[in-house]
């Protein structure tokens, strides 16, 4: 009796290994998301094998299920989640397609990819992350000073305000700061100084609290209103104003961190 239970076991084990070796999954390695454009994660059945038949597919976030295939290859979503992005199946291979990647997207732990065949069940992570990104910059004159406002922010940075050379926010020059998170996790960080009109315009710029580079600027003159136009800079970061005025910019922030 003893040796029929210890051979039974020795089979079970041996088909147990010889499974996980038919049939494995693959997913994309740590994904760092650019600032407004599309991301997919891809997970797929590697290698296929002869009599493979997949039950299920699915990916999830957070113990939460985003979509699913089932055994006909159709995809299902969780109504609860289902908002901005989409799965795409073809041939073992499951989608997640996020069209713009969001702060409580790419911060809150890895997306698992599941798996559950004749063969056995399988699941793997993959971590998102979003870049560093500052969206539109407003930078205006009122009556009590400079005003900056940076829009769309990830993830969190400090406001710091030039003049000429100088760096105003370690002086004793009055500024506030307030910060709002709004939809999606952004960020929109305000801004004022209590600094009397000058003709040397005033610099207004945010340094990230992540990597400690100023991701972005906008320079306020006398006769400034809210600036128009932006421009992309490296990393998905934008900037307002022309070439030389960023230019300039670059300069003054050299020679005051020098």
């Amino acid at each position: 009796m003893g040796l029929t239970a210890v051979r039974i076991l020795w089979l079970v084990r041996v088909f147990t290994l010889t499974t996980q070796e038919l049939v494995g999954l693959s997913v994309s390695p740590r994904i760092t998301a650019e600032c407004d454009k599309p991301v997919t994660l891809q997970c797929k059945v590697s290698p296929s094998p002869t009599g493979l038949s997949i039950k299920h597919m699915e990916w999830s976030h957070d113990k939460t299920s985003l979509c699913s295939v089932n055994s006909e290859g159709n995809i299902s979503y969780n109504r609860s989640t289902y908002s901005g992005f989409r799965c795409e199946y073809k041939e073992g291979q499951l989608s997640l397609v996020f069209h713009r990647v969001q702060p409580e997207n790419g911060n809150s732990g890895p997306y698992m990819c599941k798996l559950q065949s004749n063969m056995g069940a399988l699941h793997l992570y993959t971590p998102l992350e979003l870049e560093e990104c500052a969206g539109m910059v407003q930078g205006l004159l009122t009556s009590e000073g400079p005003a900056c406002t940076f829009n769309s922010v990830h993830p969190d940075g400090d406001v710091h305000w030039f003049h000429g050379s100088h760096n105003l926010s370690d002086g004793p020059a009055k500024h506030n700061t307030t910060k709002r998170v709004g939809e999606g996790g952004w960020l929109t960080i305000h801004s004022n100084l209590q600094w009397e009109s000058s003709d040397v315009p005033f610099n207004c710029s945010l340094k990230s609290s992540k990597s400690g580079r100023y991701i972005a600027n906008t320079l306020i003159h006398k006769s400034a209103s809210a600036h128009g136009a932006s421009r992309s800079l490296p990393n998905g970061v934008r900037s307002h104003g022309p070439l030389r005025i960023f230019l300039c910019i670059s300069v003054l922030l050299a020679v005051t961190l020098k």
